[in-house]
């Protein structure tokens, strides 16, 4: 079996992963409801555009706060809305698992023990027996 052969089994196998799956449902769930999706299209926009007249010094003070206030009242709505968190936690859980399995990887090619806190799943330490946490 070639690596890109492996890559696309391994690629397989990570997609039934629970991360995965959360990952994939929060996504889902994100795309299903346009509010959370235009509001987060919105405080984007408006930072951009906060960013944008700083970095050219032309804005005022009454537009900076005006601004200022629009980006804080989306960001608390993103912040409080509970889909948005569960696809944030979602987000980190999966970049968590995936830097944990290229630490295996990496280790392996190196010859290395992987590193204690990252080398395995914790929640499999009783049957590993590696002993790496």
């Amino acid at each position: 079996m070639t690596v890109y052969e492996l890559a696309r089994t391994l690629g397989e196998e990570l997609a039934k992963t629970p991360q995965v799956e959360a990952l994939n449902a929060a996504k889902a769930a994100y795309e299903a409801d346009p509010s959370i999706g235009a509001a987060v299209e919105e405080y984007t926009r408006l930072h951009e555009e906060f960013q944008a007249k700083m970095q050219a010094g032309g804005i005022s003070a009454e537009e900076q706060k005006a601004m200022s206030d629009q980006m804080r009242e989306k960001g608390e709505f993103i912040r409080n809305n509970q889909i948005a968190a569960d696809l944030f936690a979602a987000e980190s859980n999966f970049n968590n698992f995936i830097a944990t399995v290229f630490n295996i990887i990496t280790s392996t090619m190196t010859g290395e023990e992987p590193e204690a806190a990252g080398g395995c799943d914790p929640s499999c330490c009783a049957s590993c027996g590696g002993g790496c946490h």
